[in-house]
């Protein structure tokens, strides 16, 4: 599972508790947590990739693929999280996109 979603939902699940424990949960709107959660994860994960995950841009694999958009075939590329990017290799054909060092 991803880092990011495992983060998500023990955080959820802490601040759950604690709302409930503290018997604040009654007082807050619905999305509240949710948003809270979101917040402290942006504070740790400096890049959403382009599966729509949260990590760190090390942590990231620039992978391409073709796909079909509006019928017209195109090659797309973008910086996945690792399991997506394994997941789109598998499913997909995707490949690993080898950066180029042009001694700039």
């Amino acid at each position: 599972m991803i880092e990011s979603e495992e983060k998500r939902k023990r955080l959820t699940d802490i601040i759950t508790r604690w709302s409930e424990y503290t018997k604040v949960i009654n007082y807050l709107r619905p999305y509240d947590i949710h948003n809270l959660v979101g917040q402290v994860l942006d504070e740790f994960y400096s890049v959403m990739f382009s599966c729509g995950h949260l990590g760190n841009w090390e942590d990231g694999v620039h992978i391409a693929f073709k796909d079909l958009d509006d019928g017209q075939e195109g090659e797309y590329s973008g910086l996945y999280c690792r399991d997506c990017a394994e997941e789109y290799k598998a499913e997909l054909g995707a490949w690993e996109v080898k950066e180029i060092d042009n001694g700039a």
